[in-house]
């Protein structure tokens, strides 16, 4: 029992399966090049084995570990980062990808990650690296944990439930009795890791490539017409394509309830500026404009309904409790409710039910 706890977390570890904390990373304009990636040769290879798809779900098999198999999804790309997320049955984790001198790198991770953002920008935190040039047999690099991976075939045969595959493998020697392999295929990318540890053999294996959106569940919140003190719930889903525009969904759902018993969350002429979660405070932030209040024109009890409606439908979507809202850059504040810089609303669910 011992052993299978301990092949299990290294599992997590090794394949960045792992569950991470929430970290605060610092989102700056970081430079970013323009047009993909370098125009060497030997970048092209790169750009070859470990392309960046757009509107593609990878789907993996999992041999030997719960946690091996994952679906993985590239949510957005821009110039030579590419942003995926990884879904496997323990968690979501959102990782950053930078192809730059000569390295296909990871520049940043995060675990528990179950909304979408956009952290393209974000400063690089660490630079461990996936592929190097030139891809040829004998390249050798370091990872961050301190274990030498080393190319170790161009031509690799691997046989997945996709179908065998001719691969570029990639070996990374952990001590006398356990090794990995991975596996990169031309115009496809990664397709395979088999993480042996004496006799113990756990695989990840390229199952389908489906050409569709990401979709996930979500909770959306709306004010009841026929009862202006009271909000439901409905359970919805999101589809997002890659480099789609979350504030503009997130307007969608909230203007348009499933149902004609249901009031509308946002009037007709909101629009969303932005939203985004504040890492240092852990507290969600959307910005409307100002036809939000104009638009509303309602009472006093039906504008807190409204507020109750949103502030539980991004609170829920980004994990947090607190969400603060302003519009153009100020305050919340109409005739009957105004807030201070700083000052946030509370997700209640009290009394709330999924609507039938």
């Amino acid at each position: 029992m011992r052993k299978m706890m301990e092949v299990g977390l290294l599992i997590l570890l090794i394949a960045t399966l792992f569950v991470g904390c929430k970290l605060s990373p610092d989102v700056v304009d970081a430079p970013i090049q323009e047009g993909g990636v370098s125009k060497t040769d030997e970048a092209n290879m790169i750009d070859e084995y470990f392309p960046f798809l757009e509107n593609t779900m990878l789907v993996y098999e999992g041999e030997g570990n719960e946690f091996a198999s994952q679906d993985v999804y590239f949510e957005f790309i821009r110039g030579n980062r590419a942003q995926i997320k990884v879904m496997n049955p323990g968690t979501n984790i959102l990782r950053v990808l930078e192809l730059s001198d000569g390295s296909l790198s990871e520049i940043y991770h995060e675990g528990e990650f179950y909304h979408i953002e956009d952290l393209l920008d974000v400063m690089a935190e660490k630079q461990d690296i996936i592929l190097k040039e030139p891809l040829e047999r004998g390249t050798t690099w370091v990872s961050t944990d301190g274990y030498e991976k080393k190319i170790t075939s161009l031509d690799a045969q691997i046989e997945t439930p996709y179908g065998s595959l001719e691969a570029l493998e990639v070996t990374t020697v952990f001590d006398q009795e356990r090794l990995q392999k991975d596996y990169f295929v031309k115009g496809i990318g990664f397709v395979a890791r088999v993480y042996k540890d004496g006799d113990t053999e756990i695989k990840t294996l390229l199952k389908e490539i489906r050409n569709i959106p990401m979709t996930q569940e979500m909770l959306v919140y709306y004010p009841l017409k026929d009862n202006s003190m009271e909000v439901v719930f409905i359970r919805d889903s999101l589809e997002f394509t890659t480099n789609a525009n979350i504030e503009k969904i997130l307007e969608s759902k909230m203007k348009n309830p499933p149902d004609e018993r249901l009031g509308l969350t946002l009037p007709p002429g909101a629009i969303i500026n932005s939203v985004h979660l504040d890492r240092s405070s852990w507290v969600a932030k959307v910005d409307f404009n100002e036809s939000f209040i104009r638009d509303l024109n309602v009472g006093s009890s039906y504008e807190a309904a409204v507020l109750n409606s949103i502030v539980n439908t991004i609170g829920k979507f980004y994990d947090t409790e607190e969400v603060y809202i302003s519009m153009n850059g100020r305050p919340y504040e109409s005739g009957h409710i105004a807030i201070q810089e700083g000052e946030t609303f509370k997700v209640d669910l009290e009394n709330i039910e999924e609507f039938k």
